[in-house]
């Protein structure tokens, strides 16, 4: 079985790469996980809905690229 994550942004945190991994090996008996980082879009300090909106169906589209 495969199991494929795709997330919009990047884990940052240590502790958190750290349990993804553990979940990874933990996990390898029965599926292979693959995790899927995207880079986010970027919006001004002060965005409006507009811009909101335009952001997230261009994460949408690179997610649906991304779907094996």
């Amino acid at each position: 079985m495969n199991i494929t994550v795709i997330a919009p942004g990047k884990l940052k945190e240590a502790y958190l790469r750290d349990a993804v991994e553990e979940y990874r090996k933990r996990i390898s008996a029965y599926a292979k996980l693959e995790i899927v980082e995207l880079t986010p879009e970027k919006l001004p300090d002060d965005p409006s809905a507009s811009q909101i909106e335009a952001a997230l169906e261009k994460e949408a589209v690179a997610i649906l690229r991304k779907i094996p």
